[in-house]
């Protein structure tokens, strides 16, 4: 049998090739349509037909679920902004703000006068520990 390629044939020529082929063309199905039902001497035969799932658009929650890492996976020393190492020290970011004019509390790097200003974990970490009180040391 000879290979034909399709790619350049019209509809019509289609129809005819399949015709003159002994089969009869298939027509393109509306996407509401269902499908036609099987004739009976196959639908003893064969088992019935598995019912459609439709297509996910949302991902299953056992996917998204991710441990987070420390910062420390991420960095030796990470800087945080003043509302994280006000987080971290247990104090508001106004406090800081005082404490940075007073020339008292935790060091910092401060990018440019006027620029943004960043605490080091391990400073903030080191501040914390340096005024912790332990009550019963010898």
């Amino acid at each position: 049998m000879a290979t034909i390629t399709l790619q350049g044939l019209e509809r019509r020529q289609l129809l005819r090739l399949m015709e003159s082929q002994n089969k009869a063309p298939s027509r393109p199905q509306p996407a509401n349509a269902a499908p036609a039902p099987p004739p009976a001497a196959e639908a003893k035969d064969s088992p019935p037909p598995k019912p459609r799932i439709p297509h996910q658009t949302k991902t299953p929650l056992t996917y998204i679920t991710i441990e987070p890492k420390p910062l420390s996976a991420y960095d030796d020393n990470p800087v945080l902004n003043e509302n994280g190492a006000a987080f971290v020290l247990g104090v508001s970011a106004d406090l800081l703000k005082k404490w940075r004019y007073r020339k008292q509390g935790p060091n910092y790097i401060q990018y440019g006068p006027g620029g943004p200003v960043r605490y080091e974990i391990k400073e903030l970490l080191a501040f914390r520990d340096y005024y912790k009180i332990y009550l019963n040391s010898k």
